[in-house]
């Protein structure tokens, strides 16, 4: 069976690109007046220097309209995340987070709404059962926006709805092209892997929520580090690991394999299992589209009736296993 492109958005690029979302009214679906904040200064300014007893109304804060049910979903997802990334990012560049122990104690953390995958299933780079019928490969780079889109929107539903039940396992790969920030970065996360079975998605997870543009510094190594505390990592360890010229060549080696097999842009998701192979170039864009390409090659591939023959076709290349 031969690979089975999806169209994705387009090249690799980011959120940024599209125009930003107007609050509109769910019901007549007009747009909601801006507030007037040189009215409302006036407003204040007034009731400040008013006489005792005097009543000033003053301006009443602005209500949101309520927006189409249609921009809740990943789109809501990936704003969470740009909200997180640019607390991150602002905090690093303070100083304010930084590696060891906090002075207060912390508080209980809430219960999650994702279920936790077993941590034996973590093993690197990989989530989910080793004998899983499916795997899922994500070939992405840490500085790609839309391939934290894709991390944000569909990571954890794809654990949930896939990994957790034994039907897939995941595997990020690292194809780091946008720059020297983003092989550190596929460094960072292999040396956080190499500390703790989970240590690596836990990273994975950081990274994107810590990006902040392409070759900024928000991926230098004190940067790094500071992320390698907050994951409760062996500092030390872990800046030694930074440098080790071994891990480095695994990055360098995975981005060169990834091309060899047709890998072009960021992300790029192959599916593969018993129904065949499916090959998604760019954001998925819809949860639909990835769940399609995963259903489809978890039921076998039909076979030929008696008496008919097969036509011969190349066979799909084979994505290097871990």
């Amino acid at each position: 069976m031969t690979d089975q492109p999806v169209a994705g958005p387009g090249p690799t690029g980011g959120p940024e690109d599209a125009p930003a979302a107007t609050p509109e009214d769910a019901t007549t679906g007009t747009v909601a007046p801006a507030p007037d904040p040189g009215a409302a200064a006036e407003q204040i300014e007034a009731a400040a220097v008013a006489p005792p007893g005097s009543v000033v109304a003053l301006p009443r804060p602005a209500v949101p309209a309520r927006t189409p049910r249609r921009v809740v979903g990943y789109l809501a997802a990936g704003g969470g995340g740009l909200v997180v990334g640019a607390f991150l990012v602002a905090a690093l560049a303070l100083g304010v987070i930084a590696p060891g122990p906090s002075p207060t104690p912390a508080a209980t953390p809430a219960p999650s709404l994702t279920p936790s995958v077993p941590s034996a299933w973590a093993d690197g780079q990989v989530i989910g059962r080793p004998d899983a019928p499916v795997t899922v490969e994500i070939w992405a780079d840490y500085q790609c926006p839309y391939c934290r889109l894709e991390a944000v929107a569909f990571g954890p539903t794809i654990e949930r709805e896939y990994a957790v039940p034994g039907i897939a396992r995941v595997v990020f790969r690292d194809f780091a092209i946008l720059g020297e920030e983003s092989v550190a970065a596929a460094v960072a996360a292999r040396c956080a892997g190499r500390q703790a079975p989970g240590g690596y998605w836990r990273f994975h997870d950081l990274l994107f929520a810590a990006q902040q543009g392409e070759n900024q510094g928000t991926f230098a190594p004190g940067n790094l580090v500071a992320l390698a505390g907050i994951a409760d990592l062996d500092v030390t360890a872990f800046s030694a690991c930074l440098d080790d010229t071994a891990v480095r060549a695994e990055v360098t080696a995975e981005t060169a394999a990834g091309r060899a097999i047709g890998v072009e842009s960021t992300p790029t998701t192959i599916v593969t299992g018993p129904g065949g192979k499916q090959v998604l170039r760019g954001f998925s864009g819809q949860w639909s589209v990835l769940a399609d390409a995963i259903e489809t090659v978890t039921r076998p591939a039909a076979s030929p009736s008696p008496g008919a023959s097969a036509t011969p076709g190349a066979s799909p290349t084979a994505s290097p296993t871990p």
